[in-house]
């Protein structure tokens, strides 16, 4: 009996309906006369599959879903296809300009030249910025004011910044270094260590941890003589006076020979130490000061002036 029902109209109609939706699966079209005959569609009026549609079946674009009616056979639509991305490698990019105000900032570039510089100023200049790399340069004319005599009279005056404690020692042993070979001058580095009074503070300052260790005490060392923080690179006398000049010099220069030359110091900091230090305001407000006193001395001498050409004159 089974094998009779399976024989029978019925069964060769499922198995009609499952050929025509595993075909409709996998996409393939099956011949009109493979199908069953009308009077066996009413057994299964619904399709024999619950596979939902792939995705590549559904069309991407709505106009393809939804053809125009047959009256608009002659209306052309024109659909912008957007083109595709053209990867383009990061060195044949081109790159965007940069304003003016953004690509050179106030920590780059060189400082202004005084009147009647001396020749080494320049050359120094753009050796302390380019090779040695001192950031955010200034540079005070102190020629004619009172300095310390430490420095000594004459005195243009150039302070940089270093970005660590390391590159503040190697820009200055090799600043002295370029001084002495070039110029063959004598500067003094104030602050700078040498190679063995540094194997020596560091061997003590490693022994005083360890007895502090050892103890139980906590040692707190901020200014313990290695990290300075401020080097002042002394080049002396770079440019001789006239003879002249040197015979009219009344000043007074700490001890020794009287030169009236133009010294160049160089003061190095690191960022904090010169924010703590304002060695910038300090020179600065002495500038200032004898700017405006100079100005009243003028005021004074014009005013004077006037007052004996009317008192001639009457």
């Amino acid at each position: 009996m089974n094998r009779a029902l399976m024989r029978g109209p019925l069964c060769q109609a499922c198995r009609h309906d499952i050929v025509r939706s595993f075909s409709s699966f996998c996409g393939i079209s099956t011949p009109r006369h493979s199908l069953p005959s009308s009077r066996y569609t009413h057994v299964n009026a619904r399709a024999f599959s619950s596979v939902p549609h792939l995705r590549s079946d559904i069309s991407p674009n709505p106009l393809e879903s939804h053809p125009p009616a047959p009256s608009d056979k002659n209306v052309q639509v024109d659909i912008e296809t957007p083109a595709p991305p053209q990867h383009i490698p990061w060195y044949l990019q081109e790159e965007t300009p940069i304003a003016e105000s953004q690509s050179v900032s106030s920590r780059d570039h060189l400082p202004e030249l005084p009147e009647d510089p001396p020749a080494i100023l320049p050359i120094l200049l753009e050796y302390t910025f380019k090779d040695l790399g001192l950031d955010n340069l200034k540079l005070f004319d102190l020629r004619h004011l009172e300095t310390p005599p430490a420095l000594g009279a004459n005195v243009i005056m150039i302070i940089g910044t270093a970005r660590s404690v390391k590159h503040l020692n190697v820009a200055a042993d090799r600043l002295c270094r370029w001084l002495r070979s070039t110029y063959k001058l004598k500067p003094y580095a104030d602050g700078l260590l040498g190679r063995n009074e540094l194997k020596i503070k560091l061997r003590r300052k490693a022994r005083r941890a360890r007895i502090a260790s050892q103890s139980g005490a906590i040692v707190d060392e901020k200014d313990d003589g290695i990290t300075t923080g401020w080097i002042c690179v002394n080049a002396g006398v770079v440019e001789e006076a006239p003879a002249a000049e040197q015979e009219d010099f009344q000043g007074f220069e700490g001890f020794g020979a009287i030169n009236a030359g133009t010294r160049v110091v160089v003061q190095m900091f690191t960022e904090e130490k010169r924010a703590e230090v304002d060695l910038d305001g300090l020179w600065q407000g002495n500038l200032d000061r004898a700017r405006r006193q100079k100005q009243r001395e003028l005021e004074g001498a014009n005013a004077s002036g006037a007052e004996n050409g009317a008192t001639q004159q009457s």
